[in-house]
């Protein structure tokens, strides 16, 4: 388990940019707290000289994109702290690196220290608040804490570690004081998510190996995350949620498909009245010209044009359809439809993936596989093709 928190760390008023960076990184590197730099690694940098380096990689920035601004960010520093007893402090560097790489995408420089002078053994992660090409800054975007934490719960999970459980939004607090169905269904959920954690888990010694060339930590990691972000409480209510997306997820693509064939004869039945009442006379003077090559050849694309129409309208059959107005009321009409329609299918497509993982692996881990028929099987793998 790990708390984590991500702190900009600004220009200080009275003090140069590299006496600021001197100092955070002097804290994080203090050797009586990190038992003489044993547990330090670095990224991008030297230990020794990551001020220097990291100063660098700003001049570059400043010289070529954009120049010093007054309290800027001159650093990132995450803070991740794990439960005392539970992880030793080479494993948590080795996950405080994982966690830094992956955020900063390998883009930034930093350094790692973990320090083991409190009960709580916990990570001092610095990265620099420019790239390392000196291209660009650091975006601390909204949700940058949220996805910090979600990395590191993953982290976690993939090392056999625990992880909070997310906390209670207002309106679960209120209807936990309420209506027990609610609170119920809350612990329900919760003991789900810590029986799959501890099934993924179970077998550290000879079952081990043999457990993980059958599943992918990483991915289990992130399937038990997933549940939790969704609030699933079963492996029935995964199940019950998957179908009812699939099959919302193929009416739809039938309904936009019915769509998209209407709007396509919809616009050939607008064009041919254009070109029929556009074109006509041309091809009446032809008739009436006895069908000269001369005259076809001056006016050819006119007459191929209202013939193309003419046989529009002999395979529509009914000729009060062809109401130019009314044709264009109904495609507008129609092609927001299918607007909102693809935008629902979007959103259901999106995490769709997600559900079928978390299924198979559940599938996998609790040996639900061999209770499905093979047919159900190819057709879940085939939609699962699909929306990839």
């Amino acid at each position: 388990m790990a708390t984590t928190r991500i702190i900009p760390l600004h220009l200080n008023k009275g003090k140069t940019m590299s006496q600021c960076l001197e100092e955070r990184l002097t804290y994080a590197l203090n050797e009586e707290k990190n038992e003489k730099g044993k547990y330090v690694s670095s990224y991008e940098c030297d230990i020794r000289t990551a001020d220097v380096e990291f100063l660098l990689h700003k001049q570059m920035y400043h010289n070529q994109v954009a120049g010093v601004r007054s309290n800027e960010v001159i650093a990132y520093q995450i803070r991740q702290s794990f439960k005392p007893g539970e992880i030793t402090p080479e494993k948590a560097n080795e996950i405080g690196y994982e966690l830094a790489m992956r955020f900063t995408k390998g883009k930034y420089a930093f350094i790692v220290s973990t320090h083991t002078d409190k009960k709580h053994i916990h990570n001092h992660i610095i990265f620099n608040s420019v790239s390392t090409d000196g291209k660009r800054k650091f975006n601390n975007y909204y949700l940058s804490s949220m996805v910090v934490r979600k990395i590191s719960d993953c982290l976690c999970l993939e090392n056999g570690l625990s992880v909070i459980k997310t906390p209670m939004s207002y309106s679960e607090r209120k209807a936990k004081g309420s209506y027990t169905r609610k609170a119920n269904f809350k612990d329900k959920r919760i003991e789900f998510l810590k029986d799959v954690q501890n099934k993924a888990l179970e077998g550290k010694g000879k079952g081990y190996i043999t457990w993980a060339k059958r599943f992918n930590a990483k991915q289990m990691a992130k399937t038990i995350l997933f549940l939790e972000e969704k609030k699933i409480a079963s492996y029935e209510e995964l199940c019950k949620i998957t179908d009812e997306r699939t099959q919302k997820i193929d009416r739809l693509k039938e309904s936009i498909k019915e769509h998209e064939a209407y709007l396509e004869k919809n616009k050939r039945m607008q064009n041919a009245i254009i070109d029929y009442s556009k074109n006509k006379k041309y091809f009446d003077e032809y008739k009436a010209s006895g069908y000269s090559k001369k005259y076809y050849s001056q006016h050819e694309e006119e007459i191929i044009r209202f013939k193309a129409a003419r046989e529009i309208y002999k395979e529509v059959g009914n000729k009060n359809l062809f109401n130019l107005k009314k044709l264009r009321e109904e495609y507008g009409t129609v092609l927001e439809i299918k607007k909102t329609e693809y935008q629902e299918y979007k959103e259901l497509r999106k995490d769709i993936y997600d559900y079928y993982v978390a299924r198979k692996n559940l599938e996998m881990l609790y040996g639900e596989e061999k209770g499905r028929g093979s047919s159900e099987r190819k057709r879940e793998n085939s939609h699962l093709e699909n929306v990839l």
